[in-house]
């Protein structure tokens, strides 16, 4: 027996001296997650706003996962900031002009590479940097609930660069494309220097002389969903895969892979999800988080069927992606109609006869037992869809009825105004089909 051993102190927390750091009065804490809460907003504002305006399927998805990641981060801010001394809390206020001058330069990103350089080159790893700083700054112990947050959000932020450096790497190739990131990068750090860094308490040596601005207006976002070289015949809208899974003439192994299909095809919901975001203002945080929490869904589902192609060693690029269902919402109808098309999807996938129950019955019967972990999980995301549309557009609209028949009238305004879609290959699916029906599921 060691009896020298004694039971950690202050809950094993810290050490003595730790705990008898001076640390960060409540004033300042608040002051610094304010601006914390601050870029945290504006990163998810910058990429709802860029998502359909960038090609790249993979980066579409990380930034699916990153909005909601934030929004996360968000809301963890805003409670903390709650729970010390701050009402009223004025969450929303602009905490720094300088901020807001950074943030809006940051949002004019003009190519992928660019937004990639400006939120993972820089604004990302300044803000895990003011993080710890900020560790160590505070008292572990009497401000414990604000360092565990930190904690938990500076591993969330380690992971999101990490893709972010990655992503980078991948795609400057070329001496013209690190000239871009570099300017890039040097122009958003010296908007970032002249706001005294993320905290606002940086000290920098050298004086910045500030690039010419190009937030010298409004920043107006383009909803018109792109596809990167990869994908082709991207308008086809000759298969209905809606359709053709429910076919019960058809053998379960082909209605499945139409359901795979489908799946794959759901980057347009993020697409979608993210103009209405990007077009509504004004409603509670909870509202944006809300909506944070599904468009990360929805790129999930779409993953699910680009797993489930290559897992099959199928390259899934050479299919007709189409982006019709996003880009008419997009262009053709209000931000609520939208919602109201949104809610009206997944009111009709919750009957079990029809909906998420019998799309995970036709994987088990087709026997492919990823499929089917697949589809249990999407069943389970919808019904969480299903409540946050009657949370949120349901009862704007005043009622599920008044909602349906908003989105029976959004439908009828996209089938009047719908332009004739050219396709490339009319008989596609046969084609695949073809190719994929011999094949046995792993």
């Amino acid at each position: 027996m060691d009896n020298s051993i004694e039971i950690p102190k202050y809950a094993g927390v810290c050490k003595l001296e730790e705990a008898c750091r001076i640390g960060l009065p409540i004033d300042d804490n608040v002051s610094i997650l304010k601006r914390f809460n601050y870029i945290k907003s504006k990163l998810y504002d910058i990429m709802v706003k860029h998502m359909n305006r960038t090609p790249e399927w993979e980066v579409k998805g990380a930034m699916s996962l990153h909005i909601w990641l934030d929004a996360e981060h968000i809301t963890s801010v805003r409670k903390r900031v709650s729970e010390m001394r701050e009402p009223p809390l004025y969450l929303d206020k602009i905490p720094d002009p300088k901020l807001e001058t950074l943030m809006n330069e940051l949002i004019y990103s003009s190519t992928t590479v660019e937004l990639l350089a400006g939120i993972y080159g820089v604004i990302r790893p300044s803000l895990l940097a003011a993080y710890k700083e900020h560790l160590q700054l505070t008292n572990p112990l009497v401000d414990y609930p604000t360092c565990r947050m930190l904690k938990m959000l500076a591993l969330d932020e380690e992971d999101m660069i990490q893709w972010g450096q990655q992503a980078l790497q991948a795609m400057v190739k070329t001496n013209q494309q690190l000239d871009e990131m570099n300017r890039w990068m040097n122009h958003v750090h010296a908007y970032l220097q002249d706001a005294e860094g993320i905290t606002g308490r940086q000290v920098y040596v050298e004086s910045v002389e500030l690039p010419a601005p190009r937030a010298i207006k409004p920043f107006e976002a383009d909803f018109v969903p792109r596809r990167d070289e990869r994908f082709t015949d991207i308008y086809n809208s000759v298969l209905s895969a809606d359709e053709l899974y429910q076919d019960k003439s058809r053998d379960a192994k082909e209605r499945v892979w139409a359901l795979l299909y489908k799946r794959l095809r759901e980057m347009d919901v993020p697409e979608m999800q993210c103009s209405i975001v990007a077009e509504t203002k004004g409603k509670p945080w909870e509202y944006y988080h809300d909506m944070g929490r599904q468009i990360w869904d929805e790129a999930r589902h779409s993953m699910m069927g680009q797993v489930a192609f290559e897992h099959m060693g199928i390259d899934w690029t050479k299919l007709p992606i189409r982006i019709n269902f996003s880009y008419e919402l997009n262009t053709m109808l209000t931000p609520q109609e939208r919602h109201a098309i949104l809610y009206d999807i997944e009111f009709g996938l919750m009957p079990g006869d029809t909906g998420k129950k019998y799309e995970w019955n036709i994987s088990r019967e087709a026997g492919y037992a990823l499929a089917t972990t697949f589809h249990d999980h999407d069943w389970a995301d919808e019904v969480l869809h299903a409540q946050i549309g009657r949370k949120w557009i349901v009862k704007d609209v005043g009622g599920v009825q008044e909602t349906l028949d908003m989105a029976k009238k959004a439908w009828k305004k996209l089938e009047d105004g719908r332009p004739a879609y050219p396709a490339e290959d009319p008989d596609w699916w046969q084609h695949f089909y073809d190719q994929v029906k011999d094949i046995e599921f792993k």
